[in-house]
Order: C-alpha cells, then sequence, then structure tokens
C-alpha cells in the first residue's frame, strides 16, 4: 500500500515467458571482492525507501533496494544514459494489477556493482513501459530495483537511523549479543522473505504470514479474508493505492487498532486493503499482506538470506505516529520551469571619480573599492505539480486541482524544497496552516488550508 505521497510505482517479477529460447549461462552471485568481509554503502532514505547508488557495465545508476522483488529489474533510463545490455532476448512480465502482461527484455552475463561487492553474471530484466518511471514520485532519478540478488548470498545490516548498509561475508560474520532485539525466522520462497506476525482481529489474535517488502513505502497491506478474520475496520475510505507492474491498484486504506511483530506492539497502523482484482499476480494463497517499510524503517536490521535470520532493534522513529497525508494532495517532480532568479555577481573592482577621496588634506587618491553587482537570469528549476488529489480533503475543498504548478510553499519558493521535503509537511501535525501558491493556465493563484486527518 502506498499513502498518498507514496504512491511509487511497485513493480514485482512474477511470471517470466520467453518469446524466443537462448542457452544461458549459469548466473554467479553479488559477492564481496576478493579478501573481504565488509563494507560499508551509504544510502539516502526518500519517501521511506532505500536508495542505492550502483554501478552497470560501467554505467553509474540508482536503484531502489527491495526486499520485495525476487529479480533486478530496469525500468528507467534517460536519453542520456548510455548502458549495454548484454545477450537480451524478448520476454513477456507479469506482475500486480489487472492489466495484461507487458514486454520487456531479459539480458545476461551481466556487470553489477555496489560499493566493494560485485557479479559479472548478472542476470537483469527491462521494462518498456514509460509509466513504470518513479523518478518523478522520488524527485531525482530512479533506474531500478534490486532485491533478492544483493541479500541472498550476504548478511547486511540496515541502519535507517544513520542511513548505511554493512554486507558482510556470510562465513565470517559472527552476531553480537542483544537483549533488546527481536529474532525471527526468514522463510524463503520464490526467493522472497516472509515472517509470521501476530494479528488481532474480532476472532481473536492471530498468527499471520506477511512478505518484508522494504520497496513499499507504507506500513501494512492485508488480504482481506473474513474466514481468518481479517476484515476491513468500519472506519475506511476508498482510494487509489498504486500502480502494479500490470495497471493500477484500488482498494480501501483504515487503521487497524493493534499490530505485534514479534516483542514490539504498534497501535493505530494505517493499513490498505487491496481488492482482489487486482492482487491476482501474487501468491496470495502463501500470505496474507505485506509488511512494508513505514514499520521496518523503526528498526535497524539485520537481514541474513543465508541463514533464514531476521533481527530487529528499534531505533529513533521507533515512536513516530502513523498518518495518512493530510492535505489529500500528492506532489510530483514534472521537470523543469524558467524561474526569474536575481543573481549576486562578485568581485567588481570600482575606481571611477565619485570614489576620489579627500586623504587629510595631502590631496586626493583614488580609492579601489570592490562593489557586487546583481543580475536577473532565468533559471531552470524543478518543477512540481499536483498529480492527484484525493475528493473531500482540505486541498481539495478549497478548490486546488490536479495540473496545478507550485511556485511557493509557506512563504518559500517551491524550488527551494526536495520533493521528500515538501510532501512531509503533509505528514506532519493536524491543524497546520498550508499558504500555498500554485499556477495554472500561467495565472498565479494563493490558498491556505489546514491539515485534517482522514481517520
Amino acid at each position: 500500500m502506498f499513502s498518498n505521497f507514496y504512491r511509487i510505482l511497485k513493480v514485482k517479477l512474477f511470471i517470466f515467458m520467453g518469446f524466443t529460447c537462448t542457452v544461458l549461462t549459469a548466473q554467479d552471485s553479488i559477492h564481496l571482492v576478493d579478501g573481504l568481509k565488509k563494507d560499508k554503502i551509504k544510502f539516502k532514505l526518500v519517501n521511506n525507501l532505500i536508495v542505492i547508488p550502483v554501478e552497470l557495465n560501467g554505467t553509474e545508476l540508482t536503484f531502489l533496494l527491495d526486499t520485495g522483488v525476487n529479480s533486478t529489474i530496469i525500468f528507467s533510463l534517460e536519453k542520456r544514459d548510455s548502458v549495454e545490455f548484454r545477450n537480451a532476448s524478448k520476454i513477456l512480465i507479469r506482475g500486480l494489477g489487472a492489466g495484461e502482461p507487458i514486454e520487456g527484455l531479459k539480458s545476461v552475463d551481466n556487470e553489477l556493482k555496489i560499493g566493494k561487492t560485485i557479479n559479472k553474471n548478472q542476470n537483469v530484466y527491462l521494462v518498456f513501459d514509460e509509466s513504470m518511471n518513479l523518478s518523478p514520485r522520488m524527485g531525482f532519478p530512479i533506474h531500478g530495483i534490486i532485491g533478492y540478488d544483493f541479500f541472498k548470498n550476504l548478511i547486511v545490516e540496515i541502519n535507517y537511523d544513520s542511513q548505511f548498509l554493512k554486507v558482510f561475508d556470510p562465513n565470517t560474520y559472527k552476531y553480537k549479543k542483544c537483549r533488546k532485539c527481536f529474532e525471527t525466522e526468514l522463510y524463503l520462497r520464490n526467493n522472497k522473505p516472509y515472517i509470521k506476525t501476530q494479528f488481532e482481529s474480532d476472532k481473536g489474535k492471530k498468527e499471520i504470514t506477511l512478505l518484508m517488502d522494504s520497496g513499499s513505502g507504507a506500513a501494512l497491506w492485508l488480504f482481506e479474508d473474513v474466514d481468518e478474520g481479517i476484515v476491513i475496520p468500519e472506519k475506511s475510505f476508498e482510494d487509489y493505492l498504486g500502480r502494479g507492474l500490470n495497471g493500477n491498484i484500488y482498494g480501501k486504506r483504515a487503521k487497524i487498532d493493534k499490530f505485534e511483530l514479534g516483542d514490539f506492539t504498534f497501535e493505530e497502523v494505517t493499513t490498505s486493503f487491496p481488492d482482489s482484482i487486482y492482487t491476482k499476480g501474487a501468491a496470495i494463497a502463501e500470505r496474507q499482506g505485506t509488511l512494508g517499510s513505514r514499520i521496518l524503517r523503526r528498526f535497524n536490521s539485520i537481514v541474513d538470506y543465508p541463514n533464514k535470520k531476521l533481527s530487529l532493534k528499534k531505533n529513533r522513529q521507533f515512536k513516530d505516529p502513523f498518518n495518512y497525508n493530510m492535505s489529500g494532495l500528492t506532489i510530483i517532480h514534472s521537470g523543469f520551469r524558467l524561474v526569474e532568479e536575481l543573481i549576486k555577481i562578485k568581485g567588481e573592482v570600482a575606481k571611477t571619480s565619485e570614489f576620489i577621496l579627500a586623504s587629510n588634506n595631502e590631496g586626493s587618491s583614488v580609492n579601489h573599492i570592490v562593489r557586487d553587482s546583481y543580475q536577473l537570469l532565468h533559471i531552470l528549476k524543478p518543477k512540481f505539480e499536483i498529480s492527484e488529489i484525493r475528493p473531500e480533503s482540505p486541498a481539495a475543498l478549497v478548490g486546488l486541482k490536479k495540473g496545478d504548478i507550485l511556485t511557493k510553499i509557506n512563504g518559500r519558493l517551491a524550488h527551494k524544497y526536495s520533493l521528500s521535503e515538501l510532501n512531509a509537511l503533509f505528514f506532519s501535525d493536524e491543524g497546520k496552516r498550508i499558504r500555498m501558491e500554485i499556477e495554472r493556465n500561467t495565472i498565479k493563484t494563493k490558498y491556505t488550508f489546514y491539515l485534517k486527518k482522514v481517520l
């Protein structure tokens, strides 16, 4: 599930059907370069999601690190990106959503580097659907996504507080004693990790299986199952939940009273219930839902695929409240716009007669004065646009519309925000005043609304 802010395009690869038959070499795995036992990789946490730098066949790219995918997928390359793809053949790909399978390519024997890890025989899948582009939702280029291929032969420590990964050779890694940690078994099915959790329903406490999905910006998805006591709360609302590989996903958003993850208990957890028609690409029989990064980011974790273990220790974000977007707006980076900006130009030296000064009756002297000058320039700056607006939301009620271009937020020029900072305003405090200037059909208009909890 994706709250309005976190509506990125979920890419899950479930079925591959080749158009051509190709003899493939065996795929090696990502491993630390010779002699190294560990490495540290800095990441960015954007919209609750882990963004890492990768190098594919010598080209630097940016990927999401997503435990919920079993293949490495590229779905967005700019025209300036020149990437070599080796030994490619056509395929059809099916994923979440109600649409038909989409066409792509499977490329083998690629060299992939992440920090000081490497695989010289990496399989990569390319998707040619422009609607799969994550970059407008993230505010900067996102070229692809990687999951199982990275985790499968490494032990990975994820520090959400400090935003770094530590990767270890599993043959030399030693666990430290941690009384405040919760350790549980990871169940790997179809190269994806699942965990057992506790869900309290009207039929009592139930054990459920969830996909651990660091690539979902949400807290929880649950698949409605009346027999198992998984029902949609009365207080809920219909909404667009995001986009799967085969189309949009719709359902209901709600909050569940209590959710237990081992020794940890969460209350009033934002939860989405996708309509069953949109989940036919998922292995519903194997799980009852998805555990997303809006819960995972509250822990620093050890993800251990080789030994099928997960260790969690709560961090500074543990007690953050669970809220939906309280504005009703979804903002995207939709390219660039020309903005007038007054630029200071330093270092201009003045020697004109207006600076001739008397010097103690000893005659005149020329004083060299360095003056700053200013020039009005037109500069390309990020353009932020309202891509969706929830009906009856605070923003909708004051007249904001899909397609409006943001020019100022709370008196500050919109392009001086990052997209993450801009959208974070909508999850802050109920009752917070938002003053917004927008441009619609070349006309600028000011609006004011107040954040209001939807549930």
